[in-house]
């Protein structure tokens, strides 16, 4: 079933039509197969911008080895290493994005080779289109290859199932369809920022990311819930835009109750601390 994006107007023709923003923090092997899947891609004219949080040296090694095979030039937007800083990286990535559509993911996220063309493909302004992923376990992990993503392995059911949550098998199963049903029933669907898109125009109507948030946690919660307030619209692309994130440790959530509460339930759209620093105009 194909569908029609609801937004007829076209991007400029030297523009890119969509920017694809992944936030990365080292593990360069991570960044390959990133790349491996984005070559996979049936939508092919798009922007990627690297928002780097502090890597090493080896992550622009990467960017520069795949940088001859897109179609269009990879922006890496890297700032100092002083910790957890994605909304600051995330927010300059945008200010530096060349498309008024907007993706992001995650640099420890496997793309689905029609990850992007559902994303375009069902883009439409005032809407916030919500994905999800499939969380491999540390033992695929470990034995994933290179070859696994270029032949699309990856994406067969029967080579991830029994290495994700129960929960989360039902997110690679490709099926367009449902599309149309989950928003009969659901019209809030909590973004995960590794799997997420919309217009940029949406996303500086909230300034973006609050830069205060610095640490893991909160920050897609945050930003959500702002969404919310600014009256955007939600639609769930689980069954579409498929993604499959790769196994690491990750650092604890540093903040204090009384952190969460104020920063996940804010009562106005606009952060004065986003890409903008200051009351709305």
């Amino acid at each position: 079933m194909t569908s029609v994006a609801t937004d007829s107007s076209a991007p400029h023709p030297l523009l890119p039509p969509l920017s694809l923003i992944i936030a990365v923090y080292n593990k360069p092997h991570f960044l390959r197969w990133i790349f491996l899947s984005l070559l996979n891609q049936t939508f092919k004219d798009f922007e990627t911008v690297i928002a780097d949080d502090g890597s090493g040296t080896a992550i622009g090694e990467v960017v520069a080895e795949f940088q001859p095979l897109f179609r269009r030039p990879i922006l890496h937007i890297r700032h100092e290493n002083l910790g957890f800083r994605k909304t600051v990286i995330a927010n300059r990535s945008v200010g530096s994005a060349g498309a008024e559509y907007l993706i992001f993911t995650d640099g420890d996220c496997i793309l689905h080779h029609r990850f992007i063309e559902r994303h375009y493909a069902r883009r439409c302004r005032g809407t916030v289109l919500s994905g999800r992923r499939v969380s491999l376990d540390a033992i695929l992990t470990d034995r994933l290859t290179e070859e696994d993503i270029r032949t699309r392995r990856i994406e067969r059911i029967s080579f991830w199932r029994g290495h994700c949550p129960a929960n989360e098998s039902r997110h690679g199963i490709y099926f367009p369809p449902l599309f149309h049903l989950d928003g009969l029933f659901r019209t809030t669907w909590p973004i995960l920022g590794c799997n997420f898109s919309l217009y940029k125009r949406d996303f500086l109507s909230v300034n973006g990311y609050d830069e205060r948030i610095i640490g893991r946690g909160m920050e897609d919660s945050n930003l959500y819930e702002r969404m919310r307030v600014r009256k955007l619209r939600f639609r769930n692309l689980s069954r579409e835009a498929i993604q499959y994130h790769a196994f690491h440790q990750a650092d604890p959530v540093p903040h204090s109750a009384e952190t969460i509460r104020q920063f996940t339930q804010p009562t106005e759209y606009w952060t004065e601390f986003g890409i903008v620093k200051g009351p709305e105009k």
